[in-house]
């Protein structure tokens, strides 16, 4: 991982319990994507810097972007 990624990884780790998924019938959930007012808490109680919080949250709906895709799959 490069480190100027690190803070998103930490982040999108801790917004574990943070997803909106929709229940299917018959079939797994579909995942929709994380709930942003989780990840400012996580934010908030991870630190992050307020100058990296803009370039943080980019990262993590990338991370969010990716996981939904291969979720749904």
């Amino acid at each position: 991982m490069w480190p100027e990624h690190a803070w998103a990884w930490e982040v999108y780790l801790g917004c574990a319990t943070q997803w909106i998924k929709t229940p299917v019938m018959g079939s797994l959930p579909w995942w929709e994507g994380l709930n942003y007012t989780g990840v400012e808490v996580v934010m908030r109680k991870y630190q992050v810097p307020e100058d990296m919080e803009s370039e943080v949250f980019a990262q993590l709906q990338v991370l969010e972007v990716e996981t939904v895709v291969l979720r749904n799959q």
